[in-house]
């Protein structure tokens, strides 16, 4: 037996009461929702890397607009479309990021090897990504000990105040233009004098820059964003300015960079040879040759122009990325939730997830064959060599 008239004469009922409700309680919570949608498609189509929270809410006669955008056009456009939806007294509570009360510190140095930046102020929050030592930042907010940052990826997140280096615009320009080495190692260890057993002043992953001192005999002198001085051996760094004017993103130096951090273990927002997401290995290895990825798969999958994968993958070439999930359908998006890189021979070096960087076939002879990954495959795309 069905109960399909019952379902049908209580579904009626809720069509009816919304018809003749005066309003639904998330309208009376925010009664600007739509006109702001339209807005917050314009100015923040990717809240990864735009501020749009703005929020209405009544107040006797008065509609209260609060909340951040990180433009002033915004914040104009907003003011002007809640004018002539004519709701009111209108009140202007937003904030236009950066915070005006954070002028003296707009911006902020890493001065830690690897910055957890997390989704929110919080250690217990998910960690979102990462910002690696010399990076600077721009400091948008904070709450607590914390500060909500835009990396050199416009990436947003919050980053504890203790991992960075705060200072003015002369301050991040003084850095920058300052003569600074690159770790370009695995790994290696600043300590406190020029000698393997010397205390630690900091560790160093690759990417990781240092303000540059004089050379030692086979120890450099370097010095932390915050000040603290010490020696690294010398082999492990480069002149940055050197090391940048020689980069060359071809296949081979992105195969030889993928392929350093085989065995590296799987961390989600992980950047560093301690721990990487998928996203995060292709980003570091293609930082490593010179190029900056966006940071997140579905970013990712933006960049460069598309290349047919086949069922043969002929078209394809050494470097390409290949992006995994859900192909669109006419009731779906397309969703995308991993990325590797294309090596050769149907291979890819990838970081799957509970996993860490290995190399996949997606040939069924091959040992590593790894049919999830030809089940999930949804595209291709060429960085190296594409117009930007």
């Amino acid at each position: 037996m069905t109960h399909r008239p019952k379902y049908l004469l209580l579904l009626g009922l809720v069509l009816l009461t919304s018809v003749l409700a005066p309003a639904s309680a998330a309208a009376q919570d925010d009664p600007c929702k739509a006109v702001l949608a339209p807005l917050r498609a314009r100015y923040a189509p990717d809240r990864r890397v735009a501020v749009f929270d703005v929020t209405c809410a009544r107040q006797g006669d008065q509609l209260v607009v609060k909340g951040d955008v990180d433009q002033d056009n915004a914040r104009r456009d907003i003011v002007a479309a809640m004018t002539s939806a004519k709701f009111g007294v209108l009140v202007d509570s937003m904030r236009v990021l950066p915070d005006p009360a954070l002028v003296d510190v707009p911006f902020g140095i890493v001065k830690v090897s690897d910055g957890n930046v997390r989704s929110n102020p919080a250690h217990s929050a998910e960690l979102a990504t990462q910002v690696m030592m010399g990076m600077v930042v721009k400091v948008l907010k904070k709450q607590g000990d914390w500060y909500y940052i835009q990396g050199p990826d416009k990436y947003l997140g919050w980053l504890e105040g203790a991992a960075m280096h705060l200072t003015r615009q002369a301050g991040a320009d003084a850095w920058q233009n300052g003569p600074r080495v690159i770790m370009t190692a695995y790994f290696g260890v600043v300590r406190a004098t020029p000698d393997t057993g010397a205390l630690p002043v900091s560790d160093a992953v690759p990417g990781v820059l240092f303000k540059a001192g004089a050379v030692k005999g086979r120890w450099r002198a370097v010095e932390t964003p915050d000040g603290r001085k010490g020696f690294i051996e010398r082999q492990l760094v480069a002149d940055y300015s050197q090391w940048k004017a020689t980069r060359t993103l071809t296949a081979q130096t992105v195969e030889q960079t993928a392929k350093r951090f085989i065995g590296v273990p799987y961390l989600w927002g992980g950047t560093s040879p301690k721990g990487m997401d998928c996203s995060g290995f292709t980003k570091t290895v293609f930082r490593l040759n010179g190029m900056e990825l966006n940071r997140d798969a579905n970013q990712q999958a933006q960049m460069g122009v598309d290349v047919s994968a086949g069922g043969d993958m002929k078209q394809l070439t050494k470097g390409d990325l290949l992006f995994f999930g859900q192909q669109a359908t006419a009731d779906r998006p397309e969703r995308i939730t991993h990325v590797g890189i294309y090596l050769q021979d149907k291979t890819i070096i990838h970081t799957p997830g509970g996993s860490g960087v290995r190399i996949d076939s997606f040939d069924p002879a091959a040992p590593n064959y790894n049919d999830g990954l030809v089940k999930s495959l949804v595209r291709a795309r060429r960085i190296i060599g594409a117009q930007p």
